[in-house]
């Protein structure tokens, strides 16, 4: 990333993972071989995560700097951010978060149009940046962003630009011009819902039909190669043993391939994180 830590491709994303259902799940996780765990305040499950870690970390013969934390906060106040990121701290059982993002553009208690959303997000980036000097965060980056939000950052001149944005990103919903202000600006781009839901007619697409056939690999694997053979990051999600072991082998595109997958693009989205409506 931009402020020189290292960040995999390809990470587990832990929504809907949560209770008795996380340990297992980071158990087949790591002996598969992932290193990226992307959590948040709104996953319900640091504290999970935590314990887990804590218990594994030794049975893989792996220490805390072998793996990569992402967690996640909603913008809020100042005093509200601080007391956050210690509980993450306390929770996943670590003196440092890898990567700490701003959730979304908006907290859950003010409508789309609001103006505190940006006093909010400010008074939270700034914090974060605190956080940073003093330790407790390696990096910080963002996630549902459009360009205007991040335009924000750079008027604050504080730790522009962010080291990552996640967003979401699947051949049906391509964020050309965000990714390529993104890319512009040295900020890693980090896709979610990689899968698009497993969109039907996304799925059965002749190009991804195609390469999937060529490469003989499952088309789940055709689709986040796409994105890793940009250098996009994606954290898909799965409790499946298996599945989790597919998921993190990715293959190389090659760059006309990865054009016409491209071409599906129906700027359609299928998760409600619509940022592009927060003012």
């Amino acid at each position: 990333m931009n402020d020189g830590h290292r960040i995999p491709l390809v990470g587990l994303g832990t929504y809907k993972i949560v209770g008795e259902e996380v340990l297992p799940v980071l158990d087949s996780a790591l002996t598969a071989g992932y290193r990226l765990f992307d959590s948040a305040k709104v996953y319900n499950n640091e504290k999970e995560i935590g314990n887990a870690l804590e218990i594994l970390l030794p049975k893989h013969n792996l220490k805390r700097e072998d793996i990569f934390i992402t967690t996640k906060l909603h913008p809020n106040t100042e005093e509200n951010v601080k007391k956050l990121v210690d509980e993450s701290l306390d929770f996943l059982k670590t003196s440092y978060i890898d990567l700490y993002l701003i959730h979304y553009p908006k907290s859950f208690d003010f409508k789309d149009e609001d103006p505190i959303n940006k006093t909010l997000r400010i008074a939270t980036w700034k914090t974060l940046v605190e956080c940073k000097n003093q330790g407790k965060i390696r990096s910080i980056g963002v996630s549902s962003y459009e360009i205007r939000h991040l335009e924000e950052l750079r008027e604050l001149d504080v730790n522009f630009p962010p080291c990552c944005n996640q967003v979401e990103y699947h051949p049906h919903f391509t964020r050309a011009e965000l990714k390529k202000y993104c890319d512009a600006n040295g900020i890693f781009f980090q896709a979610f819902s990689s899968l698009a839901r497993h969109n039907e007619s996304l799925f059965s697409s002749p190009i991804v039909t195609e390469l999937a056939e060529k490469y003989n690999v499952p088309k789940t694997t055709i689709l986040l190669s796409w994105a890793t053979s940009q250098n996009v990051g994606v954290i898909p999600k799965s409790t499946n043993p298996d599945r989790l072991a597919q998921n993190l082998k990715t293959i190389s595109l090659e760059a006309e391939e990865v054009s016409k997958i491209s071409e599906l693009n129906l700027d359609k989205h299928y998760v409600r994180t619509t940022g592009w409506l927060v003012l």
